[in-house]
């Protein structure tokens, strides 16, 4: 299992260095020790408790924590620390959390937690300093735990559309059979240095980030904070091959002063999740760097890699091909499968899939089918060539007069509007046709002529069929986004009055 395969590649390579962070670089060997350390302190301060939570970013800090509790036998809860005193207080609670570990910087957020019960511990309280003369005598004193395949590894809380977040249980073999498979469908290998600018309580963070390199064998290198130049210097100085991130992020890369074509000569796979990747970024990309965007897919609910598009096998609008021991499924709305090229429900099976929703059988049984399929509540298509892609959200599908309007393809077309930046498409109560889709716009900042909501209508009218025009078009400043990147289509709300030119709201 995966700590198994950390282990093996200290014990290989012991003076290797396997994460740089903003503070530290920290050896294969340094890494196990530590984390027996943590597992020392995890044992002794948390009694009666099989959870810990995580309030601790990207960095060394997170993965001696992460490794030291799982070397407990207890389940990691990763928390958000970019959520509120209250919000992380409700995900506590939901994952019955006595125990969280943390670092100094977050003392506020830790003081919220003490309050309302929960005992918060800090990483500075441990001297790691004085494992260096340890490293360097190779002192490796605790066992591995025994551990089962079916244990829950990790909570995860997801961070998505869906107003109430539901942990989701993932196990030793959940997160075990996605790293080797993501590493085999990709052809990793243990020379190549990853950069890591997701954060840990994303399941794409952990996977790719953490997870994939270390049990590789692999550098990784962390930052804390999202910083375009930042993050540019990095790939130059450790001449990183991997990077991983969100669409947004690499809209912010290719629009840092000082990008250049040499910024990522290192890179061979820029690997984009988590939301949908516009196609004109790709094109952008490709066209200022010299390099595709392999756009992947996935959900925390299948830890989380489903497909990854490589640098041989790659299509423009898809998110690749299936990983392997990945089953795919296009379903209509009776259940029937669907042939290639028709859109239906995506379901996913394999040994990636969760156990479930902690503390919610009722939400587990409405995504898992009793033989093990995962109903995604996506919808997608497979072409003949096996190519994924995600046309829609099931629960986001507008019904018009009953026409079925999916918001992405909508969304899909604005964003090739010169003007406009991002973009979001919701379903609007209609009384004459139960729903119709309005559009949520951010234009690209400083325009000296912003086209009007009108422009927008007529942009979509001459791609698409007249009833999937908006019926209308609302300017933002600024997309609500969750700490991950996504849009959150709940917090857009529709006013009840626009100013002049802000919306269209003849019929289509």
């Amino acid at each position: 299992m995966l700590l198994e395969k950390i282990v093996h590649q200290a014990r290989r390579r012991p003076d290797e260095i396997a994460i740089v962070d903003d503070q530290r670089s920290v050896s294969f060997g340094h890494l196990i020790l530590a984390s027996q350390m943590m597992a020392g302190f995890v044992d002794r301060a948390m009694p009666g408790t099989d959870r810990v939570g995580l309030l601790i970013p990207q960095s060394a800090g997170f993965a001696v924590a992460f490794l030291g509790a799982r070397w407990t036998g207890r389940t990691v809860v990763p928390l958000n620390y970019l959520l509120k005193v209250d919000e992380l207080l409700l995900i506590a609670r939901a994952a019955d959390l006595k125990y969280v570990v943390t670092i100094g910087y977050f003392k506020e957020l830790a003081q919220g937690l003490e309050r309302a019960g929960v005992r918060v511990l800090f990483m500075e309280q441990m001297a790691f300093k004085a494992l260096w003369p340890r490293v360097k005598a190779r002192v490796w004193q605790r066992r591995l735990p025994e551990r089962r395949p079916d244990d829950v590894a990790t909570i995860l809380y997801t961070s998505g559309t869906s107003a109430v977040p539901k942990g989701v249980m993932l196990t030793n073999a959940n997160l075990d059979s996605n790293a080797a498979d993501a590493i085999e469908h990709a052809r990793f290998n243990d020379q190549m240095t990853f950069l890591g600018v997701l954060p840990m309580f994303h399941t794409l963070g952990l996977m790719a980030c953490f997870l994939v390199p270390l049990s590789l064998g692999c550098k990784v290198v962390y930052q804390a904070r999202f910083n375009p130049a930042a993050v540019l210097e990095a790939i130059k100085k450790h001449h990183v091959e991997v990077l991983i991130a969100v669409p947004t992020m690499y809209a912010l890369l290719a629009n840092c002063k000082s990008a250049s074509r040499e910024s990522l000569a290192s890179v061979r796979y820029a690997i984009s999740g988590g939301e949908p990747l516009p196609l004109a970024l790709v094109q952008k990309f490709r066209d200022q760097f010299g390099i595709p965007l392999l756009e992947g897919f996935g959900l925390t609910e299948t830890s989380p890699i489903v497909s990854l598009s490589t640098p041989w096998a790659c299509k423009p609008g898809y998110v690749g091909r299936p990983i392997p021991h990945q089953q795919l499924r296009i379903v209509s709305d009776n259940g029937v499968d669907l042939p290639a090229n028709q859109d239906g429900e995506l379901w996913v099976k394999g040994p990636n899939v969760m156990r479930g929703y902690y503390h919610d059988p009722e939400a587990t049984a409405a995504v898992l089918t009793p033989d093990g399929w995962f109903k995604t509540g996506d919808i997608a298509r497979i072409d003949e060539e096996g190519f994924l892609a995600i046309t829609g959200r099931k629960k986001e599908m507008i019904i018009m007069a009953g026409e079925k309007i999916a918001p992405g393809e909508i969304e899909e077309v604005i964003r090739k509007h010169p003007a406009v930046l991002l973009v979001a498409v919701i379903a609007a109560k209609d009384p004459q046709r139960g729903e119709v889709p309005v559009a949520f716009v951010q234009l690209e900042p400083g325009l000296a002529q912003p086209p009007t909501a009108q422009d927008i209508r007529v942009f979509v009218r001459s791609r698409l069929a007249p009833y999937k025009t908006p019926r209308d078009v609302y300017f933002v400043d600024d997309m609500p986004r969750s700490p991950t990147g996504k849009i959150l289509k709940r917090a857009l709300v529709i006013p009840t009055a626009a100013p002049i030119n802000q919306t269209a709201t003849e019929s289509p």
